[in-house]
């Protein structure tokens, strides 16, 4: 028998109390990632707190708890960040911190005390992570990653850093001339520690002198990639360095891959990556992903101040994610936007590029405009042998809303139910579906407020697997589920409405089958290719505007579509206007044609060359123009020749990330059509060939060289 249930959140993320209602009884609590923000003092400062927050973690537990507790933990880099602060401000190097940027930090603690609201006067949480499965640490900090002597002269010198899966550390692509290793530190986050390396909290990291080491002691890449286990079948683990393509190894070649015989900018261009572990890969939901993201995207920035506090930096992250609030309010894209420019007003100019996504002919997206009293409705498609969850976030916009939301009601209904609308939300309020006592759908109520922003409401709904083949959650009926938005307040309201992504990647054992939404209106004729797919715009929810990753709809990162070499945009690249971005900066090419699709980069082992398609390798492609731009400016943007020294350095201001740095790049690229603005931005990067691999011959637009 199914029935719906009134309960409340246990979890502030939605995906996360999902996770945790279906989770197996007396399974283990692990640690999870906590970014947290210091309290300020009475008097407004954060020096006191500062202090306080090395000695507990110094500890690893707080003062009222037992003396032989361990209940928070931090890297060893972030631990160097935190008591170098302290000494800073001690000697007077730098003034006491003033602005919260300065004071937030990532620790580790168990599940059960991270999720509780702290309550010690010291700190908030401003995100918490998934748990960490097996991670353990003992009362040991280790020392701080030792990336050799810093730069003494910045010029020509530009850091790229990238965060991905599968990153091949060992191909020729990423040494130099002589053979030695051009990353300068790679965090390898799923690896299980061969040494206490308590430097980073999961997997291992490696500088450029050790991975010299590894280099000169094993005979191939594969002893290598094997002795770090990395290509081990006795576990079930997947293994992207095993296989011909791997992901991070394409997206780090377009990024600063270099042949390394021939003239050797490599050597100014000092390589920092981060690669994600196999199971956040395969989670397309992004939940898992947030916090590992996060944490490589500190400490890329960790490594590259290590490096020179001054050094330009540019970072690729060729991830995306279809759901969220796509106003520039995602908690990664906040992060990351904090972090991103904070480093440039500390003088190390810093940008981040991301792909604008793929889910442009999805059917993923949908938008009501519902009158007061009025409903609409559309329909959810479950497929069979699915066996990850379905999530679908809908963002209410309107006049007080805030007031008005728990007058809107929501109707989940499952093949063959007896629908029931369900009102009366309040913040954290949840409605799960059981079937037997077992949940296998729910609805979470949550009010946002951003500072500066109005105030929405999202409805958050999951629905479990339709299998129980990779399982242990109780399945829900695959088929056609009825969603409907009644408006019983007295305003008319908007509903924004995202399907999460839930495809397989590339080269995954396949789980999850992407959901998707049907409506009558639905089926009109294609332009491009003639098939009943085009939604009527006059009557069908959905759209395929605002069809932007949700990690890439805010002002703190440079966005890349993907155009093919005709200049046409491609027929998966998203859409702008979403309520936070009109359209992405630019495109680069990322498909030949129909014959010759893709784009020609380093395949896992090296010399061989493998294509990959997607805004995932358009975006690195302007990774390398920036890069190639930084250095032209000699040193560096907003630069002069300097020494760096352990003294404090006077710097010229420097501007914030933005469209600004794209002006200069313009004038080699192609002006975009006005008609594809929303699709591919105001311009087009020209293409540029795979050194040692002869272009390809497909005709394209004379615009386009």
């Amino acid at each position: 028998m199914r029935d719906w249930r009134g309960d409340r959140a246990e979890r502030a993320n939605p995906y996360l109390d999902w996770e945790l209602r279906n989770r197996p009884l007396g399974k283990r609590l692990d640690w999870c990632s906590v970014q947290i923000q210091l309290l300020p003092e009475a008097n407004g400062s954060y020096v006191a707190h500062l202090g306080q927050l090395a000695a507990i973690v110094a500890a690893g537990h707080e003062p009222d708890e037992p003396a032989d507790a361990l209940t928070i933990r931090m890297s060893a880099d972030e631990f160097d960040l935190l008591t170098k602060l302290i000494d800073d401000i001690r000697t007077g190097r730098v003034p006491p911190a003033d602005d919260p940027r300065d004071v937030q930090f990532f620790i580790y603690r168990p599940e059960d005390i991270a999720n509780r609201t702290a309550a010690n006067g010291l700190f908030t949480a401003i995100h918490v992570g998934p748990p960490i499965p097996g991670l353990r640490f003992d009362s040991v900090i280790a020392a701080p990653t030792d990336l050799g002597k810093p730069l003494t002269d910045l010029t020509r010198q530009v850091a790229i850093g990238v965060i991905d899966d599968g990153i091949a550390f060992a191909n020729r692509r990423f040494r130099s001339r002589s053979g030695r290793s051009r990353i300068r530190a790679i965090w390898l986050q799923d690896v299980e520690r061969r040494t206490k390396d308590f430097g980073v909290a999961a997997g291992q990291r490696l500088t450029g002198d050790e991975l010299d080491v590894l280099f000169a002691a094993n005979a191939s890449e594969a002893d290598i990639y094997r002795a770090f286990g990395m290509t081990d079948f006795g576990n079930d683990q997947h293994k992207p360095l095993a296989q011909r393509v791997s992901h991070g190894t394409h997206i780090l070649d377009l990024s600063g891959g270099y042949d390394p015989t021939a003239e050797d900018i490599a050597s100014k261009r000092p390589l920092l990556a981060v690669q994600l572990p196999s199971p956040v890969s395969g989670d397309t939901t992004g939940v898992t992903m947030a916090s590992y993201v996060l944490q490589g995207a500190r400490q890329i920035m960790l490594w590259a101040d290590r490096i020179s506090p001054k050094l330009p930096l540019v970072i690729n992250f060729s991830y995306g994610i279809a759901a969220g609030p796509k106003n520039g309010s995602h908690e990664i894209e906040q992060a990351l936007s904090r972090m991103i420019e904070r480093r440039n007003q500390s003088g190390g100019p810093t940008y981040l590029v991301l792909p604008a996504g793929n889910s442009y002919r999805e059917r993923t997206t949908g938008r009501m405009a519902v009158q007061p009293g009025a409903s609409d409705q559309i329909d959810w498609i479950m497929l069979p042998d699915d066996g990850t969850s379905n999530h679908l976030e809908i963002w209410l916009d309107g006049e007080a809303i805030a007031q008005q939301w728990p007058r809107v009601g929501i109707s989940l209904t499952p093949p063959g139910g007896v629908p029931r609308m369900i009102d009366g939300f309040g913040d954290g309020d949840v409605q799960v579906l059981e079937d037997d006592g077992k949940p296998i759908a729910a609805i979470n109520g949550h009010l946002a407020k951003v500072a500066g922003q109005p105030d929405r409401v999202r409805f958050h709904l999951s629905v479990n697997p339709t299998t129980a083949r990779w399982s242990v959650r109780h399945p829900a009926p695959a088929g056609r589920w009825r969603l409907s938005v009644t408006n019983g307040s007295e305003a008319p309201l908007t509903a924004h409405l995202y399907i999460q992504r839930d495809d397989t990647p590339l080269g995954y054992v396949q789980h999850g089958r992407q959901s998707y939404f049907d409506h009558a209106g639905g089926y009109q004729r294609a332009a491009l290719d003639g098939s009943y797919s085009d939604p009527d715009s006059s009557g069908c929810p959905m759209t395929r505007e605002d069809t932007l990753s949700a990690l890439a709809t805010g002002a703190g990162a440079l966005v890349v579509g993907a155009v093919d070499a005709a200049g046409q945009p491609t027929d998966y690249t998203a859409s702008g206007p979403t309520p936070g971005r009109a359209e992405p900066d630019c495109a680069a090419i990322a498909d030949q044609g129909p014959a010759h699709w893709g784009v020609l980069a380093a395949g896992t082992r090296s010399g061989s060359v493998v294509a990959m398609r997607g805004t995932s390798v358009a975006a690195p492609q302007l990774v390398r123009r920036l890069a190639d731009y930084l250095a032209s400016l000699q040193p560096g943007p907003v630069l002069a020749s300097l020494a760096v020294t352990d003294g404090p350095v006077a710097s010229p201001d420097v501007p914030p990330p933005g469209a600004a740095v794209l002006e200069p790049i313009k004038q080699d690229a192609v002006a975009a059509s006005p008609c594809d603005h929303a699709r591919v931005g105001s311009f087009i990067l020209c293409a540029s060939g795979h050194p040692g691999v002869p272009p390809r011959t497909y005709p394209r637009s004379p615009n386009l060289r």
